[in-house]
């Protein structure tokens, strides 16, 4: 994935920019640095990016620091020159900032430099996470082996049941493989054998049954093969196209998806695309740019609730085309809220879900299944050059001050045009 960056602007960032625009990495600009804390509550960026002249008073650095306790998440990089060493020595000391870029600035290096700082980052998300579930887990051993809890409660759980249950979501819950197993043991229970026409009589519902129950789980395998595909392929896409394939694209999987929207009586809203960068190029393959937009329109029909509506909306912003899918956050089963910030990285990584419920009503429109989803979406984005982010944001769309989970896409828009 590429990383996003929160520049603040200067006559010493022009330099920067042009960089970025070369290696094709996503970034807004804010021109004050009292601006910065704002745009963060309800934006999301990989790095802060500033050049040390910007930070020679105090108050400055003070701010800076303010910034880094309050978003521990975002990464510091300092632009620095020979001028300026003593000040970024000191700053990245204190651990006002991770790193630095030197100029004047080369693009290889600076690609060099935002790769190994994304590498540490996302690393340094995902230790937090696994402690915390190193934690959950040591408690849950602790009670097992509680023997006095164990007779209280004549326990008998242990942590390969958690595993088998984990298993069971993503292979037979619903209908599919395990629904099917049970009607075929039903269709032998019940059939008739006629000993003068020497064939079975099976009776009609239970022959609809499982033949509903084949095409659910052919449903799955056809999943597994279309995901065993997106594993495979390594190669980054080279073919281009405009902007504007996008939108029919979008028309076309929302066409699919209205038996899916009825269900629930939901409704997607799609912008058009921004005209500032209509003929704009994009890296683009249409086979997988659909299974991504099936897929993050699925994930936010499936999370949504009745009557709900769920937001398309295209930006041009610098340099790359954002795409925006927002729908309602709801509470979760461990009272969280929508995605909460501990599970932003953790919601690509495979087999994980925030809910362990399974809503079958939806099987037959999946492309991606068993907690692959996601993972796969952010895949097919790194082989476009392009990032995906899933976060709760504060939005007045339907009228109103509330939470939505807001799922972006920055796509990377190419300097020729057509």
């Amino acid at each position: 994935m590429i990383p996003h960056s929160l520049i603040l602007d200067s006559e010493e960032t022009s330099e920067l920019i042009s960089s970025l625009n070369e290696i094709n990495y996503t970034y807004e600009r804010v021109n004050k640095l009292n601006d910065v804390l704002s745009i963060l509550e309800n934006q999301k960026f990989h790095f802060i990016i500033i050049h040390v002249k910007n930070l020679k008073d105090n108050e400055s650095q003070e701010f800076l620091s303010k910034i880094s306790t309050s978003y521990p998440n975002v990464l510091m990089i300092l632009i620095t020159d020979s001028l300026n060493w003593a000040l970024t020595a000191s700053l990245l000391k204190r651990h006002n900032a991770y790193d630095f870029i030197q100029s004047p600035i080369d693009s290889e290096h600076l690609k060099f430099t935002l790769d190994r700082s994304l590498q540490y980052l996302n690393t340094k998300m995902k230790s937090q996470f696994i402690h915390e579930a190193e934690n959950q887990l040591f408690k849950r051993v602790i009670d097992i082996f509680d023997w006095k809890k164990s007779l209280t409660h004549k326990e008998n759980e242990n942590i390969s049941a958690d595993i088998i249950h984990q298993m069971n979501i993503s292979l037979f819950q619903g209908s599919g493989i395990g629904t099917l197993m049970s009607v075929v043991s039903i269709l032998i229970a019940k059939s008739k054998l006629d000993l003068d026409q020497n064939v079975y009589l099976v009776p009609k519902p239970i022959l609809d049954l499982v033949s509903e129950n084949y095409d659910a789980a052919k449903s799955m395998f056809d999943s597994m093969s279309i995901s065993q595909s997106v594993i495979d392929d390594d190669l980054l896409v080279e073919s281009k196209a405009t902007i504007q394939n996008l939108l029919p694209l979008f028309e076309e999987e929302i066409k699919f998806l209205e038996e899916a929207l009825s269900l629930k009586k939901q409704k997607i809203n799609l912008s058009q695309l921004p005209n500032s960068a209509i003929n704009r190029k994009i890296r683009f393959e249409q086979a997988k740019f659909s299974y991504v937009i099936r897929e993050i329109l699925l994930n936010a029909i499936k999370y949504s609730k009745l009557g709900d509506e769920i937001y398309v909306i295209f930006f041009h912003r610098e340099n790359f085309l954002e795409i925006k899918i927002i729908n309602p956050a709801y509470p979760n089963e461990d009272n969280s809220f929508g995605i909460p910030e501990k599970y932003e990285n953790y919601v690509f990584e495979p087999f994980f879900r925030i809910s362990s419920v399974v809503d079958d009503s939806y099987a037959k429109f999946e492309q991606f299944r068993f907690g692959l989803g996601l993972t796969l979406v952010k895949k097919i984005m790194d082989q476009h050059q392009a990032n995906v982010q899933i976060y709760n944001i504060d939005s007045n769309l339907r009228n109103e001050n509330t939470k939505e989970v807001c799922l972006t896409i920055r796509i990377p828009l190419l300097q020729e045009e057509i």
